[in-house]
């Protein structure tokens, strides 16, 4: 979309550090069927424009599902979503505050997808199984970002609509496509679907340790915010973008390569993000473990504060790697390692399994008052 102005090796990189790459183009690169003069300013205030939306919705997301049900929450935002990335071509070549506005709705509607996902799977997901669902949603997730970049690629060399928005079509039509499949199959209680067995409704209702047919408005925000476990998946969800230990071993590594070995820096930081899916089975899956009840807003809570890092890090690397040498992004790779190490303490010391007392079934107790005899009377009461 954007046109390539001037790149220059003297520019952006020092090459006092003997191990610096200096293999790199100087002068003008022009991109075929590039359309905009958005600078490198504006390029960054349109792509950190989503996550101004995004981290608006998370909590209200989560609280809807539960209250209301994550199918209706879920099906209307992929509708708004697809809607804006199919009307993104037309407002970049109207005005680019048209599209620093229809990417704050797309933000807006994309941060509530996650958290009544996770609403969903925790009406859905019996007590042995919720690892292997919960994972099974993430996968898609990353499925769906390798075919887009695969796809992309292509489609802005040999896509119609000067390529490029092509992109925004085709992704914006299937995922309305998508929707409209969603609310045709999708429900949000095993009891609401027409299509489920007896024995199989009747498996999952009895390892669900709640009752799925009955929602409340009503959230114990106090008891879950000095909750230890929610604090430990608060903490958790928030440093690591990119896992635990593994993660961070596997960073450290990355740092220490030359620019010989491009390949295996790759396979590094393949392996650092392989162990991050770990963290989808573990901590994410942990939400629904303590309130299973509670499960969007519980994941909307924690998604909010995890939002923040990310946009976040894009600065603090910025200021940690001024001219780009191979030992200032040694450094960073140290933070990253160090803040996994920190979740791995803090998760390791406070988790928990179990469900609260917070997240359970109230149960009424009736008392049945005692009958006595009157002697005098000889009357019951």
């Amino acid at each position: 979309m954007v046109k390539t102005g001037n790149i220059s090796s003297e520019t952006h990189f020092n090459n006092s550090f003997p191990e610096h790459c200096t293999e790199h183009m100087d002068g003008q690169i022009p991109i075929e069927n590039a359309e905009f003069d958005w600078n490198k300013s504006t390029q960054a205030k349109l792509l950190s424009s989503f996550f101004y939306g995004y981290i608006c919705t998370q909590i209200i997301g989560g609280w809807l599902s539960d209250t209301y049900g994550g199918r209706r929450v879920f099906g209307i935002a992929l509708i708004i979503s697809g809607i804006c990335s199919l009307m993104t071509p037309v407002c970049a070549r109207t005005s680019v505050y048209a599209v620093f506005v229809v990417r704050v709705i797309l933000g807006l509607s994309s941060g509530v997808v996650l958290p009544s996902g996770n609403s969903i799977i925790g009406r859905w997901a019996p007590l042995f199984e919720k690892s292997k669902l919960t994972s099974f949603a993430c996968l898609g997730v990353a499925f769906g970002i390798v075919i887009s970049f695969i796809t992309s690629g292509y489609l802005c060399k040999h896509g119609f609509d000067n390529g490029w928005g092509s992109i925004f079509y085709l992704t914006g039509g299937f995922t309305v496509f998508w929707a409209i499949a969603w609310f045709l199959i999708v429900h949000d209680t095993p009891d609401k679907n027409q299509w489920i067995s007896k024995e199989e409704l009747n498996y999952i209702k009895s390892n669900v340790q709640f009752d799925t047919s009955k929602r409340t408005a009503v959230v114990p925000w106090c008891r879950i915010a000095t909750n230890p476990a929610f604090l430990a998946i608060l903490v958790a969800h928030f440093l690591c973008k990119l896992g635990f230990l593994g993660s961070g071993v596997f960073l450290i590594g990355t740092g220490f390569t030359s620019c010989e070995d491009r390949e295996i820096a790759v396979v590094l930081l393949s392996l650092a993000f392989l162990f991050a899916g770990f963290h989808n089975a573990g901590c994410l899956v942990n939400n629904i473990d303590i309130g299973q009840k509670y499960a969007g807003t519980l994941f909307g809570l924690t998604n909010t504060l995890a939002t923040v890092p990310g946009m976040v890090a894009p600065i603090v690397t910025s200021i940690l790697t001024p001219n780009d040498t191979a030992e200032e992004w040694r450094n960073m790779f140290y933070v990253c390692a160090g803040v996994c190490l920190l979740g791995i303490v803090v998760f390791g010391c406070l988790a928990s399994g179990e469900v609260q007392e917070w997240a359970k079934d109230e149960t009424e107790i009736n008392i049945e008052k005692p009958k006595y005899i009157d002697k005098n009377e000889n009357t019951k009461f």
